[in-house]
Parts: C-alpha cells; sequence; structure tokens
C-alpha cells in the first residue's frame, strides 16, 4: 500500500494497536496482532510501544503513524473480539478493518448491577477462603465490595482509575470499622481486607512480569509501577476507612484452615466473578472454573499434605494454571492476563501489603517500634516472594508454550 492508502493502514493498525493495549491486553499479543495486519493488508510495519504512545515505523525506520494510549483500564471483551476476528479471515480491506475497530470501541462493559454482585461475590468468597465462619460478617462483606463496585462505575467518568479504587477501599475499610465496633473482632479484618483484595490490579502486574520477561523493561516497569500506585490506594482506603472509624488493621493474624472441598468450590465460582470485571466473553467463565478450582486444590494439597511454605504453594499453583491456561488461551484468542489472574486471585498476598502498609504508618509511634518494625518486615517479604512466585509460575509456561509455537 502506497500514499493515501498507506497512511490510512498505518493509521488503522496503530488504532488496533492501541485499543488492544488501552483494554488490557499484553505488548507481546499487540505486536503480534501488527504482524498479522501487515499480511492481511500488505504492510511492512513495526509496532514500537512505550507507556504513553504506540508508534508504527516503515521498513526504512520512519514513523509511519502515532497514537496516544493509556494503557490503565481492563476490557477483554475487546481484545478478545479483535483478535478472534483477525484470525478467522484470509482477507482484510480498510474499510473492513475500520468497521471492526469501531464494533470493538463499542462494545459495552458489564452491566452495572453484574459487576456489583461480583464484586461482592467474589470478596465474600475470599473471606471464606481465609477462614470466615461468621455468617454475619460474610454478609457485610457483600454488602461492602458490592457497594465499592457501584462507586467505582458511579466515579467512573469523573476521576481516575486511583480515586476510584481508593474510594472503594475506604469503603471497606468503614464497613470493617463497623464490624469492629459490633464485636466481631475475630474477622473485622477480613471485613475490611476482602473487599480491598478484588481490587488489586492483576492483570497490570501479570501483564508487567510477561513484559520483563521479555526483556521490555520499559513497559513492563511501567505496569508494575502503575499497579505498585493503585495498591497503595487500595492500602490507603482500608486503612484510613478504619481509622476514621476508630480501629486499625492488626500487624499480625492468623488464617483458619478451611477444608479442601469448600476451598476448592470457593475459588472456582471466584475465579467466574472476574470475567465479568474484566468484560470477558461468557465462553471463558467455564475455563476460570476449572483453572481456579485446580489452582486451589494444588494450593491446599501443597500446604496441607506436603506442608510446603506459601511461596512455594503459590508457585505450584500458578504453574498448573500456566500450563492448562497457556494453550487455551492461545487457541481461543483469551487475553491470558485476564484468565490466568482470575484462577490465582486468591493466592495474591494482599493481606500481606496491607498489613505492612499499616505496619508502616505504625512506625512512627515510638511504642512497640521493635515489633512493629519486625512483623512488618516479614509481611512485606512474605508479600514479594509470594508474588514473585506466581510471576514465575504463569509466566514460565507462558514463554515455553510460546516458544514451541514457533
Amino acid at each position: 500500500l502506497t500514499g493515501a492508502e498507506g497512511r490510512r493502514a498505518a493509521g488503522l493498525t496503530a488504532r488496533t494497536a492501541a485499543l488492544l493495549l488501552d483494554s488490557g491486553q499484553s505488548t507481546h499479543a499487540a505486536v503480534a496482532t501488527v504482524e498479522r495486519l501487515n499480511e492481511l493488508l500488505g504492510t511492512r510495519l513495526t509496532l514500537l510501544p512505550t507507556w504513553s504512545q504506540v508508534t508504527l515505523a516503515d521498513t526504512d525506520g520512519a514513523v509511519a503513524a502515532v497514537q496516544a494510549i493509556r494503557p490503565v483500564a481492563v476490557h477483554m471483551g475487546r481484545t478478545t473480539l479483535i483478535q478472534h476476528r483477525l484470525s478467522t479471515v484470509d482477507s482484510l480491506t480498510l474499510d473492513e478493518l475500520d468497521d471492526l475497530l469501531e464494533e470493538a470501541r463499542t462494545q459495552p462493559h458489564s452491566p452495572t448491577w453484574m459487576f456489583a454482585l461480583a464484586a461482592g461475590l467474589g470478596a465474600s468468597l475470599l473471606a471464606l477462603i481465609f477462614g470466615a465462619h461468621h455468617p454475619p460478617s460474610v454478609i457485610l462483606v457483600f454488602v461492602a465490595a458490592g457497594a465499592g463496585g457501584l462507586a467505582r462505575r458511579a466515579l467512573a467518568e469523573r476521576t481516575t482509575a486511583v480515586t476510584q479504587t481508593f474510594a472503594a477501599a475506604l469503603i471497606g475499610g468503614l464497613v470493617g470499622a463497623l464490624a469492629v465496633h459490633l464485636g466481631w473482632t475475630g474477622t473485622a479484618r477480613l471485613v475490611a481486607v476482602c473487599p480491598g483484595m478484588v481490587l488489586v490490579p492483576g492483570p497490570q502486574v501479570l501483564n508487567g512480569a510477561i513484559e520483563i520477561a521479555e526483556r521490555r523493561h520499559d513497559m513492563g516497569l511501567a505496569r508494575l509501577a502503575d499497579a505498585a500506585l493503585t495498591i497503595l490506594a487500595i492500602s490507603a482506603g482500608i486503612i484510613g476507612g478504619l481509622f476514621i472509624g476508630g480501629t486499625g488493621l492488626p500487624l499480625t493474624a492468623t488464617t483458619d484452615a478451611i477444608p479442601l472441598w469448600l476451598d476448592v468450590l470457593a475459588a472456582a465460582v471466584l475465579a467466574m466473578c472476574y470475567p465479568v470485571y474484566f468484560s470477558m466473553p461468557i465462553r471463558t467463565f467455564g475455563w476460570a472454573f476449572l483453572a481456579g478450582g485446580l489452582a486451589h486444590a494444588a494450593h491446599w494439597g501443597a500446604l496441607t499434605w506436603w506442608h510446603w511454605n506459601a511461596p512455594a504453594s503459590s508457585l505450584l499453583a500458578c504453574l498448573v494454571v500456566g500450563d492448562l491456561l497457556t494453550p487455551v488461551c492461545r487457541s481461543r484468542h483469551i487475553p491470558f492476563a485476564g484468565a490466568g489472574f482470575a484462577a490465582v486471585v486468591a493466592l495474591v498476598p494482599g493481606v500481606y501489603l496491607f498489613r505492612a502498609a499499616a505496619g508502616t504508618l505504625s512506625l512512627l509511634s515510638e511504642a512497640h517500634a521493635e515489633a512493629a518494625l519486625a512483623a512488618t518486615a516479614s509481611d512485606l517479604a512474605t508479600a514479594i516472594v509470594i508474588v514473585l512466585a506466581m510471576a514465575v509460575g504463569l509466566v514460565v509456561p507462558h514463554r515455553v508454550w510460546a516458544r514451541l509455537a514457533r
């Protein structure tokens, strides 16, 4: 393509890559999509992504098109539609590509009522997995997380994603403080923490780890930095809500063990909540259910039967998920970051991260500073090691399958 057609093809290709990245897709998938468009359109463009824009270069290295991006949102339905459509056609005109992009752009998010219901159900299941046996507290978790989901959707057009996340976490902290005043001290921590757990930006963390593994360090570090900012906002919301309510997050706590059948069932149903958060197609729900159940069966067995520690158990569970979902995601054009995180969300060490944030603030007080420092350092180290183990467990199978597919 030359002249005006060539410029239009470059512009549409840049829009395609930008829409994928803005919807939560990995850079690797965006590069592969540009290569597929080169085949279909007869172009020879190279994608050069950064955190703020995508640039397309021609064979001479000259800039063919530039498109601004803001890769902080997640809408896996758009990416699935684009990649599935491009994989099933043998030819493509520029008008057809333009129509496809418009169809993908107008794909709706999950309905607000379904989003809030999934947020409440997901947080309640997390509370069960962490050992909440007090039915009123589980109901309170459901209400807090559902209200947080409604708040996020209400603020979606007015504020940034970080502000929305903070507001939802603040609601969880306030409801957690209410649980303390009601005398539910054994589960008050879960009432505050579980609504915050469903806010953790898993696809951003997982995509960042994949970028680092592929040596796209600039994009990977930018994704991880954005995820860290979101986690800080969640921590601030939870701790702030508890503080307003006249209480705080304990620096040490134990998690009650639950039976294998309950752990597996709760994790499997929990995994199906995340396709709702990410606006993924309904056909992904079954795979999320299967992968979430198998992951937690492996995790529970490693902890209970083999007496492995938490990082090693999380590594095993993520290896199971990575081996199962990577070929499925490749063949069915499902974004791996969304499906993979959905299956292992309950393993994310959000409790440790939130307690580490609370412990850091407690160091400002002179009372019991040594005990607080020890607890904070332990929580932070545990969280970092678990996150690294999960990243390795998910990324390694993903990379192995990618090499085998070449």
